[in-house]
């Protein structure tokens, strides 16, 4: 069977305290997520191993088992299965299941029992307590006492478009069901969507030495500005009918707080929507970002002089457009 050096999986030494053996997950965790890595094999292996390992140090009771085996668990083992009560790993020493027992599975995040190594089920759980998987039955009682209570835990987090757009962080303040409150910090990818989860690992609620999984749901308030509509951006700009008709550049505001220059073609109509490439929302894996399309408003002049007027008088007599002589606007 398959031993696996859990220190080293996490990259942390032995005697790595609870805070270090913590933050060394959390950086593997987001580095090799099947989310982070769609489609990879080998990240998505790495994933679980990382889990496996964080499972077993971060429990206190599951780390001193471990510790104190580590490498001849097989001997150990071996010994329990055929030397009966006080032999070895599991306490009680059964050689078979008696009747009653019911069958338990084990589970660990939402990876399934098969995604452990051999090491890991013979040692901390998934044993077939009907069949006697291993040649020795488990009671129940056995690991209800040390079997940590995990809970998911899901919130709503509301942030600004700005925040979706350049990425942030946030500090939140838990509050555990023993009353003792502690706080995290959540980094807030660029490019996030609304109604996307992030998943923060083992920052749930829980007892035993282990927690459950936090999920923050994430609702983006409306821009009085721009608009989100899938990778684009969508905003509007007034351009002076003078422009619009002879072709020139405005300028348009950007949702990172700088300005573009847009290019406005000759005889362009009020309603037309111009593209910005690579100016929407950056994409949260990698790839290319949407784009920021610019609607146009026909902005019309106003206190014309009396050479101004004349001009427009002129340019609608060319075009045959009827108009009211003489008339101004009040």
């Amino acid at each position: 069977m398959e031993f696996r050096d859990y220190y080293k999986t996490l990259g942390v030494s032995r005697t790595a305290g609870d805070k270090e053996i913590k933050s060394a997950y959390r950086k593997l965790a987001r580095k090799y997520h099947p989310d982070v890595n769609p489609g990879d094999k080998s990240a998505e292996e790495r994933f679980k191993e990382v889990a496996e390992a964080y499972d077993v140090l971060s429990d206190p009771e599951k780390r001193r088992r471990y510790d104190q085996l580590g490498a001849d668990w097989e001997h150990h083992s071996k010994a329990g299965a055929g030397a009966g009560a006080g032999a070895g790993w599991p306490p009680g020493g059964f050689r078979r299941t008696q009747p009653g027992y019911k069958r338990t599975t084990f589970t660990f995040g939402n990876l399934s029992d098969a995604d452990f190594s051999d090491f890991f089920k013979q040692f901390f759980g998934g044993f077939d307590i009907n069949g006697g998987a291993f040649g020795q039955g488990v009671r129940t009682s056995d690991f209800a006492e040390r079997r940590p209570e995990r809970r998911n835990v899901e919130h709503e987090i509301e942030i600004g478009l700005e925040e979706a757009y350049r990425g942030s962080e946030r500090s939140f303040e838990l509050v555990d069901p023993d009353g003792s409150r502690r706080r995290i910090a959540v980094t807030i990818p660029a490019g996030i969507r609304n109604g996307s989860k992030l998943r923060i690992a083992g920052e749930g609620t829980g007892r035993g030495g282990a927690r459950g999984d936090l999920y923050l749901k994430v609702k983006i308030r409306p821009h009085p500005r721009f608009e989100l509509r899938g990778n684009d951006l969508r905003t509007a700009a007034e351009v002076p009918v003078t422009i619009a008709a002879l072709g020139g550049e405005v300028a348009v505001p950007t949702l990172d707080g700088t300005s573009v220059a847009l290019t406005i073609p000759a005889e362009t109509q009020n309603g037309q929507v111009l593209r910005l490439r690579g100016l929407g929302m950056p994409a949260v894996r990698g790839g290319s970002p949407g784009d920021l399309l610019v609607q146009i408003s026909l902005s019309m002049p106003r206190n014309l002089t009396d050479r101004e007027r004349e001009l427009f008088r002129e340019l609608a007599e060319a075009r045959g457009d009827n108009i009211h002589q003489g008339g101004s606007a009040t």
